[in-house]
């Protein structure tokens, strides 16, 4: 038979025990659950984490053991752009093994990637008809552009020399023709047509100053820009990235 005191009460905690064990149990499955959604907001998120430190002083959220930047969050945005990353590494690389490391540059940017590919690499002078090489380099392209989302923007670019032939009567029209001939294979291959674009730039973006034959055909190109930064930010399980 178990003790009792004087007024017949059993031993044991008292019993705002019970009501404090059943908050803390409470605060412990919300404090789970917000981690483990979908898509974290990292402003937000640092904010709730110090309002209900502060409220429910427990502990001051500045002077806190664990602190927030120390908090393993998953991000998904990072992971997926290192991915990218190597795939265009490979890209690349397969340019230099098919003897083109020198006709095609690949740089990233604030938005995504810029691959650029010189003229000769996919037409002929004068010409908006895509070679053969032209088009299986584009091909493959392709299927890298396939997992990036967002928009792709194709811009076509000539040199300062004028042009009046009976297909182009100007650079704005060959560059537009080009640059709409690459979508046309991209669309082919199976990318999304409503996030294709094409632009004919003309000579009016020069990278080199057209006063030499080899400036001028580093000037005579195809620039493509897979701007997937801003879909990957949105993606579910991404942090959001200031």
């Amino acid at each position: 038979m178990s003790r009792r005191d004087k007024k017949g009460k059993s031993g044991g905690a008292p019993e705002w025990m019970v009501t404090y064990g059943d908050m803390m149990t409470l605060l412990l499955c919300f404090f789970v659950m917000l981690v483990s959604m979908s898509s974290i907001q990292d402003s937000k998120y640092k904010k709730a984490v110090g309002s209900l430190l502060g409220a429910l002083g427990v502990m001051d959220y500045d002077t806190a053991i664990i602190k927030y930047e120390e908090l393993a969050i998953p991000d998904r945005y990072q992971q997926k752009l290192e991915t990218l990353r190597e795939e265009f590494e490979e890209f690349e690389k397969y340019a230099q093994i098919s003897g083109l490391e020198d006709k095609v540059d690949v740089a990233e940017t604030a938005e995504g990637m810029k691959i650029r590919l010189t003229e000769t690499v996919l037409f002929e002078s004068g010409s908006a008809r895509l070679k053969p090489e032209g088009r299986e380099v584009l091909s493959e392209l392709a299927g890298l552009l396939k997992k990036t989302d967002g928009p792709i923007r194709i811009e076509g670019h000539t040199d300062n020399i004028p042009i009046s032939t009976e297909e182009f009567s100007s650079n704005w029209e060959l560059s537009s023709a080009r640059a709409i001939n690459v979508l046309y294979l991209f669309a082919e291959s199976g990318l999304p047509e409503e996030e294709l674009a094409a632009v004919g730039r003309g000579e009016f973006r020069p990278v080199m100053p057209n006063d030499t034959p080899e400036h001028r055909k580093a000037n005579r190109r195809v620039e493509i820009y897979a701007d997937y930064k801003e879909a990957l930010k949105n993606e579910p399980g991404s942090m959001e990235i200031d």
